[in-house]
């Protein structure tokens, strides 16, 4: 019980509030529409994760290990190649991976050390995006996966989202809110194909694009109070 407290002691009334809307939210969205287990595994460990990490906390990436493992397995039916690729082959080395960095980049209270990006490095992200998304697309239509397009762009930007969020960049969250309103998209029409379970995916996707939005709040401020310390 002190644990769960400690974890707690710097969590305002209104983010505890929030992972606790989120967390009941996607467990009736799950009940109403009588899915399997398997589904409320998938979405809770999505939320968890996102929650979890805009909040800086390193237990939120074993939720995305977990996460990343259902989600691809969910995506083998559709198929989404795209999808399934970026979260067996990338994002789950990644969250391991951060998981180790984090820990070396805490301060004597646990808090992560985040930063934001320069004007340069901004510019440059955006270009390797463009890029990727056009040649991951031609590869996606060749293997004859559906909505190459879409698909490659929520990957691309995932790709490079996931390697941000790696290196502890504030502005990692802006381009989630990007891949989350795409997947959005990129989910409805899967469900307009006749894939009734998509739409607990439409839901989980809606619930994490509005947690990016607070999670670049939180890690701007986070980073600029690191920034503001290493000047004193």
């Amino acid at each position: 019980m002190n644990r769960i407290k400690a974890f707690f002691k710097d969590w305002s009334t209104l983010e505890k509030a929030w992972l606790a809307f989120v967390l009941v939210f996607q467990t009736v969205a799950w009940a109403i529409q009588r899915e399997d287990l398997f589904m409320l595994v998938l979405t809770l460990s999505s939320s968890l994760n996102l929650v979890l990490g805009a909040k800086g906390k390193i237990a939120g990436l074993y939720f995305a290990i977990l996460n990343s493992l259902l989600y691809a397995i969910n995506c083998f039916s559709i198929p989404l190649y795209g999808e399934i690729m970026y979260n067996l082959l990338y994002s789950i080395p990644v969250s391991a991976t951060a998981i180790i960095l984090w820990k070396k980049n805490q301060s004597q209270t646990g808090e992560v050390k985040f930063r934001t990006m320069t004007t340069l490095f901004a510019l440059g992200t955006i270009g390797a995006t463009g890029m990727g998304t056009l040649a991951y697309a031609r590869i996606l239509a060749w293997m004859g996966g559906n909505f190459a397009w879409m698909d490659s762009l929520t990957t691309v930007v995932s790709v490079i989202a996931s390697m941000l969020y790696l290196l502890r960049y504030s502005e990692q969250w802006l381009m989630w809110v990007i891949v989350n309103a795409l997947s959005i998209v990129m989910w409805i029409l899967v469900f307009l194909s006749g894939n009734t379970s998509a739409v607990l995916i439409i839901i989980m996707k809606s619930v994490n694009l509005c947690n990016a939005v607070y999670g670049y709040w939180n890690w701007k401020k986070i980073a600029d109070r690191v920034e503001n310390q290493a000047i004193l």
